[in-house]
C-alpha cells in the first residue's frame, strides 16, 4: 500500500510519515518544493500544488490512500484526480470548527470536507480543536526577551499535542471501520494561558514572564473568534481525546513542553 501525505513539510505530516515507515508502509510525501523538504530515508518526495493540478495526476499514480491537508483552493481539482487514480481512502487533517459554518476558520475547512463527502472516495476527517503547537508563537519573544505577551492570559484553553493528531491519522488510515467517520479531538484537560507559560518555563529551566495584552493590540494579529473564545473563560470541551481512538492516554501540556523545549532556549 502506498500512502501519499500531503503538506509533507509540517509537524503532523512528519509524525504519520513515520508512522507509516515503521510499519513498513510506502511513502509519498507531497509538497510544494519536494527538494526543500528534508525526508526520512525511503521516502518518495513528490510535487503537489493544489492550484496547478498538473502536478496531481503524477503525484497520485499508484496511490491507495491519502493523508490531506485542508486546503481549499484546488479540492475541486485534487477530488477529480483521486477518482481517476482509484484513490480508496482520503483521511482529511480538518478542524473542531467545522461544526460552526458562521466561524471563517470552519467555513475554509468545509469547503474541503463537502467535496470529499460528495465525491464517492471513503474519507475520515480528523477534527482537532486547539493544536499545542500554536504556543510556538512565543518563542522568539522568549528566546530574546523572557516574556510571552497574552491577550486573556488566565483564559483557561485545552491543547492537543500533535502527535495525538497524528496517530489518530494513522490508525483511520492503516485501520479498518475509520471510513466516513469524524473523530473530533480534544486535549486531556484545561489549563490557564499563564500555566502554559510557566511549564515552558520549567522545561527549559529560566522563568518567564506575563504581560497582558489589550484586546486592541491582539485583535492585529489574532482572529476575532479566538480573543471571543478567550474572553468567554468557557471550559467546554469540543469532543474526547485522541485515546478513544488510539486506545492510548492523551499527552498533556506538559510532555508536549518536553517535547519542544528546545524550540524555547
Amino acid at each position: 500500500m502506498t500512502v501519499l501525505v500531503t503538506g509533507a513539510r509540517g509537524t503532523i505530516a512528519r509524525h504519520v510519515i513515520a508512522q507509516l515507515l515503521d510499519t513498513g508502509r510506502a511513502v509519498r510525501a507531497a509538497s510544494r518544493v519536494p527538494g526543500a523538504t528534508d525526508l526520512p530515508k525511503g521516502v518518495e518526495p513528490v510535487r503537489v500544488d493544489f492550484t496547478a493540478p498538473e502536478t496531481l495526476t503524477p503525484a497520485l499514480e499508484g496511490v491507495e490512500k491519502v493523508f490531506l491537508y485542508a486546503a481549499h483552493e484546488g479540492i475541486d481539482a485534487f477530488v477529480a484526480a483521486a477518482q481517476d487514480a482509484g484513490v480508496k481512502h482520503v483521511v482529511l487533517l480538518s478542524s473542531a470548527a467545522s461544526a460552526n459554518p458562521d466561524n471563517e476558520i470552519g467555513r475554509m475547512h468545509l469547503a474541503v470536507e463537502r467535496p470529499l463527502e460528495a465525491s464517492g472516495i471513503p474519507w475520515t476527517f480528523v477534527r482537532p480543536a486547539m493544536f499545542a503547537t500554536n504556543s510556538l508563537w512565543w518563542a522568539e519573544s522568549i528566546r530574546g526577551e523572557g516574556v510571552v505577551r497574552l491577550p486573556y492570559p488566565d483564559a483557561p484553553v485545552n491543547p492537543i499535542h500533535e502527535r495525538d493528531i497524528a496517530e489518530v491519522a494513522f490508525a483511520a488510515l492503516t485501520e479498518d471501520g475509520h471510513e466516513g467517520r469524524t473523530h473530533v479531538i480534544d486535549g486531556p484537560g484545561h489549563l490557564t494561558q499563564r500555566r502554559q507559560v510557566e511549564l515552558i518555563g520549567e522545561a527549559i529551566g529560566r522563568e518567564i514572564a506575563v504581560e497582558e495584552l489589550p484586546r486592541a493590540v491582539a485583535a492585529e494579529f489574532l482572529p476575532e473568534s479566538l480573543l471571543d473564545m478567550l474572553a468567554s473563560g468557557s471550559t467546554e470541551t469540543w469532543g474526547p481525546t485522541a485515546e478513544a481512538v488510539t486506545g492510548r492516554p492523551a499527552r498533556t501540556f506538559a510532555d508536549w513542553t518536553a517535547d519542544h523545549a528546545d524550540d524555547f532556549r
